[in-house]
């Protein structure tokens, strides 16, 4: 779970994203941009869970055609959840970057996401009940294992610098895009 902002512009912080995180964040955004409607516009009630032997907590949105749509909240004390819901402006970044995800994906793979399809119009409008802002709050850094990376006043930088560290995991490689300039590969030994 993670918001890559690898540039101030959430656009160019989605054309930027190697083709795994372009697909992979546009799930993890949809949920975020949900959590934030159903904690902030309904409520918490006690469920089963799946196996039915323990009780969980299930944020219930009070509108039941969003209920029926949204994706379930999920990571609701995660940095980067506790920053969309933070204020209307911070949920607005996030919808456009979740949008610019989308965007860059047909664009690398020529096919609509499913969960663009899904959530694209659903998810447009900012919670009511959340913090109206013009300002966005500063950027969740959500990267604590790899404190090397962290420059608290740079969010780009420290994303930028992050995202170098994902090469030692998978290959990364950006379908019909340059590699971003600042992105150094590894040298393999």
């Amino acid at each position: 779970m993670n918001i890559f902002v690898l540039h101030e512009d959430p656009r160019i912080a989605a054309e930027l994203q190697c083709d795994k995180h372009v697909v992979k964040m546009i799930v993890e955004s949809a949920q975020m941009l949900s959590t934030a409607h159903r904690m902030l516009d309904g409520y918490m009630e006690m469920r089963p869970s799946k196996s039915g032997k323990r009780m969980v907590k299930y944020w219930v949105h009070k509108n039941s055609n969003l209920e029926n749509v949204l994706y379930r909240a999920v990571h609701h004390g995660h940095p980067c959840t506790v920053w969309t819901m933070k204020t209307n402006a911070n949920y607005e970044w996030h919808y456009k970057h979740f949008v610019s995800l989308c965007d860059e994906y047909q664009h690398r793979y020529n096919k609509v996401h499913s969960t663009d399809t899904l959530l694209r119009e659903v998810l447009r409008r900012a919670p009511t009940n959340t913090n109206w802002s013009n300002q966005y709050t500063p950027f969740a850094l959500a990267m604590q294992h790899e404190p090397q990376c962290i420059h608290e006043d740079d969010p780009v930088r420290s994303y930028q610098e992050y995202y170098q560290t994902k090469q030692d995991r998978f290959k990364m490689v950006w379908t019909n895009r340059n590699v971003p300039k600042w992105f150094n590969f590894a040298v393999s030994a």
